[in-house]
């Protein structure tokens, strides 16, 4: 049942009355700056749960959260002033247009029907279809029904006048009732023919929950009951509607009456009213409707107005008990500050003052509240406290001294002694004869709680709690786990302790609190109010909202200290207003005796209704409405296929079933081939993803209730996107081949620089090996000459058989061997032998024959792949660096056997130098050879020289081996 202010209704027609009092319930606006539509005249709701209107403007549907203006996929509407919109069973939404025509919605495709189609050029104001599956049309040019995609007239042999009709609507039996200028008719199912029902003309049909049929005659200004049993006299609140413009009864028999300066709605429990002043959208209402989840939509002159049940009520409260202490009593009401507050089951709140207010100063301002056995209520203040007992009421002075302090908490003892707390002077006792004593020293007392299984508990403003244990006080502080800061509340169930402060609630746990926390971290700061259940449910007034935590994760905790609890949130999406009061009052939150919790919040004072649970949200999937890029989606659509290039891709999605909270549904999405699990993004009804590539994808999205569980199915669609020319196989080959034909031509083109390189080196050794043969042609070997000429001249004077002669012919012997020899060397330093040279391989062999001792073994000599002439810088490098290599094993490595091992390979030369001999130390190797030696450097010279690369394996005691390595393009000649 709806929960109102109370208002009287005068039967008097015109006469002057009072204010209505706001609409009790949780109103939710939407104008044109939040993207809604005025001056809309039809609302429907659509099987899948989209919320539609039309008007002059066009056609909109609305998921709760956003207004979209329609157009179908396969062109556009007759007319885009619609004056109907009406959602039929089979998923089908109907439209007229106040033009003339009709047009129905299937699968967002639209068939229009048109003046070609039968339909005269009239306004369309009803499309409804009759038990037999007829489509019928009420125009003001007459009634239509639709046959063979065709409209026909009905003949006269169905009854109807040939007058304007303006309404249709079928009953819950299948009986269609039209409404037009002439009266009422039925057409019941099976009937070939109307029936009238009663004279009276246009207006609005009704069915009520009971079942009956009413009609509201708008000429008369009166509602006709047309089935349903006897006919009645109307309530009152039927009566005297002036001049509506839309009408609605609800779900619960009540009447909502849409004027031309706000919204009535009208039950047994009274009238209340929505205008703008009170937050309606505009001034008019031109449409009313109620959707499948029991909120009502209101179209107004300048937006769209819900209103749905909430588990919350606010008190309106005078100004003096905002904010003031609750105590519950024994019949479902409360004591708020100085007024008693009673509901009568779903009517309005009744207050009845306990005293005249002051309003003025903080003589009425109430921060402690309790009730001793005789019924007596005990109010604390500044400077005092009150004693209200029937009509009495009076001021009663604090203990000597402390007249200009603050009381705080109060409590009741079992003998109706007062526990009070006098802030920053401690705890008091007022005895039963009136008389005041220091109750022990727990400190400055914030709050206070007893019960018989727990006894006495105190909480203080430095943050600990104090247990009184007989004469005796335990306290517990940081060490017992007491972290909370200012302690605001404490509560006691059935042995249980709870504590509320700043920093959150923690359960007393043998000797230790354990503090609670929220399974996604929350804290629960600022509790100032706790009430646990009969049935284990713990609720919560905090700053951030009221939270239940249901008693099975409360079990877990227990178990478990570090158990994250999951809980419920009540905030301002349930009409919650405020944050939970800082310190006064305490408590902050009292559960009365019919199942209802009274809340005090800074925004207000609310009762909750325990029993009441959130609304059943719809098993509806989770639509996908557009996919594609940014600003650029379209509906998905089996084997959908996006252009190339869509790395950017946005998603839209919704449930527009979930109208009456769409704030507290939660989505998650996961995109298969990209995200590796599901991501979890709130409310928002969007997914965007960026640097997507060619290929298929599967896009999953489901939505929570309106308690955060992940109820729903999933739903999917499933797209690909084009590849690219830059994305496609055949060009990521060709790119291959090309990049690979670059290596190679990079290659080719360094290889030819090292020639040019190496040739221009060559040349200037080639020019230096000339200067130098030069230089001993046209000196030493000149002058040799010259001094082997003279010689021999000296020895012919001599006499032939003188022994000296036989010396000095001996000595020019030898020396023409030394001209020769240097001649040698002249023409190897100028190329002159170059093609005399041998193989290299024989040369290996020649220049290890030479170098051999007499006790060693001839070198082993292998040779692979197929010889090729070598370079003749290269030729002499590498055979001297081989020849070092030789002489080094049989010089200074002692080795007997030596094998040597050459390989023509097609991509490089290899020459590999093996000795058995004793190795070469690690200090030589390190140091690079012995010093004043050049053996070892020379190599490393001459591989440098030639860009090779030399390699030395050596294990001391276990001989060495030496590797040449040249890339072939720089060893052979060809």
């Amino acid at each position: 049942m709806l929960a109102l202010l109370w208002c009287c209704l005068s039967p008097a027609i015109g006469q002057a009355r009072a204010p209505l009092p706001a609409i009790n319930l949780h109103h939710t606006s939407w104008t044109a700056r939040d993207g809604a539509p005025g001056l809309i005249l039809s609302i429907t709701q659509s099987r899948d749960g989209w919320l539609w209107l039309g008007g002059p403007t066009g056609l909109y549907r609305f998921d709760g959260m956003q207004f979209e203006q329609f157009a179908p996929s396969n062109g556009p509407l007759l007319s885009r002033n619609v004056s109907l919109v009406n959602a039929f069973a089979d998923g089908s939404l109907w439209i007229g247009y106040r033009g003339g025509g009709a047009g129905v919605l299937r699968q967002g495709r639209i068939t229009n029907y048109g003046e070609g189609a039968g339909l005269p050029n009239r306004p369309v104001w009803g499309l409804e279809q009759d038990g037999d599956g007829r489509i019928w049309a009420a125009t003001s040019g007459g009634m239509f029904y639709l046959e063979n995609q065709r409209w026909r007239a009905p003949a006269a042999s169905w009854h109807l006048p040939e007058v304007g009709f303006k309404t249709l609507m079928r009953d819950r039996q299948g009986v269609l009732w039209a409404q037009g200028d002439a009266g009422v008719y039925c057409l019941r199912p099976g009937a070939m023919r109307f029936a009238r029902a009663v004279d009276s003309g246009t207006g609005v049909l009704f069915n009520l929950p009971d079942g009956s049929v009413l009609s509201w005659d708008a000429r008369r200004a009166h509602f006709n009951q047309l089935s349903g049993g006897k006919p009645s006299a109307a309530p009152v609140w039927r009566q005297h509607l002036g001049s509506p413009s839309s009408l609605l009864f609800d779900r619960h028999g009540d009447l909502w009456v849409g004027q031309k300066e706000g919204l009535e709605y009208r039950g047994a429990h009274g009238i209340a009213a929505a205008t703008p002043p009170l937050g309606l959208s505009g001034r008019s209402v031109f449409a009313l409707f109620e959707d499948q989840e029991g909120s009502v939509w209101a179209a107004t002159s300048a937006g769209i107005d819900r209103f749905r049940q909430g588990r919350l009520a606010q008190v309106a409260l005078p100004e003096e008990a905002v904010g003031a202490a609750v105590l519950a009593d024994a019949h479902g009401g409360a004591w708020i500050g100085g007024y008693h507050v009673a509901a009568a089951g779903a009517g309005p709140f009744r207050l009845t003052p306990l005293w005249p207010p002051n309003r003025e100063g903080y003589a009425d301002w109430v921060t402690g509240l309790t009730r001793t056995s005789d019924g007596t209520l005990w109010y604390s203040s500044y400077g005092f406290l009150r004693r209200v007992r029937g009509g009495d009421s009076r001021n009663i002075a604090l203990p000597a001294g402390l007249g200009g302090m603050m009381a705080g908490t109060l409590l009741a003892e079992r003998d109706d002694s007062l526990l009070v707390a006098v802030r920053n002077h401690g705890l008091y006792r007022r005895k039963v004869d009136g008389s005041w004593e220091k109750h022990g020293n727990p400190g400055d007392v914030a709050v206070m709680a007893r019960s018989d299984a727990a006894g006495l508990w105190l909480g203080t403003h430095a943050g600990r709690v104090v247990h009184a244990e007989g004469a005796a006080w335990r306290s517990y502080g940081p060490a017992e786990g007491m972290t909370l800061g200012l302690l605001m509340a404490l509560h006691l169930h059935d042995g249980h302790v709870w504590a509320g402060g700043d920093s959150g609630v923690a359960w007393l746990d043998a000797a230790r609190f354990q503090r609670l926390q929220g399974v996604r971290g929350e804290m629960f700061d600022g509790v100032s109010g706790i009430v646990e259940l009969d049935n284990g449910d713990l609720w919560l007034n905090a700053t951030a909202g009221v939270f239940r935590i249901p008693a099975a994760e409360l079990a877990r905790f227990r178990q478990a200290p570090d158990y994250r609890v999951r809980h419920e949130l009540l905030d301002q999406q349930e009409g919650l207003e405020g944050a939970a009061p800082r310190l006064t009052p305490s408590p902050s939150m009292v559960l009365s005796s019919d199942g209802h919790l009274w809340i005090v919040r800074s925004g207000g004072t609310f009762r909750l209704n325990l029993a009441q649970q959130l609304p059943a949200a719809p098993r509806q999937p989770v639509l996908i409405k557009a996919i594609g890029r940014p600003g650029e989606g379209r509906p998905p659509q089996d084997a959908l296929r996006l252009a190339a290039g869509s790395s950017a891709l946005q998603i839209d999605y919704t449930v527009p079933a979930l109208l009456a909270m769409p704030e507290k549904v939660r989505f998650r999405y996961r995109l298969e081939e990209v995200d590796g699990q599901w991501q979890e993004v709130g409310a928002r009804r969007s997914a965007y993803y960026s640097n997507l590539g060619a290929g298929d994808y599967h896009f999953r999205v489901a939505a929570s209730d309106y308690n955060g569980q992940w109820t729903g199915p999933e739903s999917v669609v499933h797209f690909s996107i084009a590849p690219l020319l830059t994305e496609r196989g055949w060009f990521r080959l060709l790119c291959g081949a090309l990049l690979l034909a670059l290596a190679y031509l990079a290659y080719r083109w360094h290889i030819a620089r090292v020639r040019r390189h190496m040739a221009g080196r060559l040349q200037e050794r080639v020019g230096e090996r000339e200067r130098i043969a030069r230089e001993l042609h046209d000196t030493l070997l000149q002058s040799v000459q010259g001094l082997i000429l003279h010689v021999h001249a000296a020895v012919m004077k001599l006499p032939p058989q003188d022994s000296a002669r036989a010396q000095l012919e001996n000595a020019l012997r030898q020396a023409d061997e030394v001209v020769d020899e240097g001649r040698g060397r002249i023409r190897e330093l100028r190329g002159e032998d170059e093609a005399d040279t041998p193989d290299f391989a024989a040369a290996v062999r020649a220049t290890a024959a030479r170098l051999r001792p007499a006790h060693a073994d001839a070198i082993a000599l292998q040779v692979g792949g197929r010889v090729r002439p070598l370079a003749p810088a290269i030729h002499q490098e590498a055979l001297a660096i081989v020849s070092e290599a030789v002489a080094n094993a049989y010089r200074h490595a002692n080795a007997e056997r030596v094998a040597v091992e050459i390989q023509y390979g097609a991509l490089e030369f290899r020459c590999v130098v093996r000795d058995d001999g004793r190795g070469i130390p690690a200090h030589i190797v390190s140091e690079g050879g012995r010093q004043n030696h050049w053996g070892l450097r020379g190599m490393a010279e001459r591989a440098q020289r030639i860009r090779a690369k030399l390699v030395l394996r050596n294990e001391e005691g276990c001989g060495a081996e030496w590797q040449l390595v040249l890339p072939a393009a720089l060893a052979y000649t060809r």
